[in-house]
């Protein structure tokens, strides 16, 4: 499983790569497409459909369930829906489902990543919690029930706070 997310990730990021030199023709976003589509179907061997729109990938799979890449703004579904929009910093990137989601920020205050946590917490993310911080970064896990976790993760010298959770069946 861990191979295979490797490699859409990588052809991910070839198609942005491609889609975002400059080349805004829409023949050339369909043949990045029709290309990333083909190195997805043959790592998962299933059949993919990818739609790439103002610097987005969205995955199509066979199920229904569509996973979006490279979003600039706090993401809207099942997943997201769970946690608090933290309204802090510039969103680097985001990976949206409705079973996952993961938010990159830049321009974090240290204080307002603990503002964050305390936020998670009080809205019932305190389950097997675990916090964990160095000289340079802090962490923390935990569990709303048995299948929702949340994991923060917060680096002080570069300012940058990542933000993921994970509904598992």
């Amino acid at each position: 499983m861990y191979k295979k997310i490797m490699v859409i990730l990588l052809a991910a990021l070839m198609m942005l790569t491609l889609a975002s030199c400059g080349v805004k023709k829409n023949i050339d976003e369909k043949i990045a497409e029709k290309v990333t589509e083909g190195v997805v179907n043959k790592a998962t061997g299933g059949e993919a459909n990818i739609d790439i729109k103002k610097g987005e990938l969205t995955l199509k799979g066979e199920d229904g369930e569509e996973v979006t890449f490279g979003s600039t703004k706090w993401p809207q579904g099942e997943a997201a829906s769970l946690i608090p929009e933290f309204k802090k910093g510039n969103i680097v990137t985001v990976m949206n489902s409705d079973k996952a989601c993961a938010i990159m920020l830049e321009k974090v205050e240290e204080k307002d990543y603990k503002q964050y946590v305390q936020e998670l917490k009080t809205r019932g993310f305190n389950n097997d919690a675990a916090e964990l911080s160095s000289s340079t970064s802090q962490n923390y896990k935990a569990h709303s029930n048995e299948n929702t976790m949340v994991f923060v993760m917060y680096d002080s010298e570069q300012q940058v706070l990542s933000i993921s959770l994970e509904i598992s069946e």
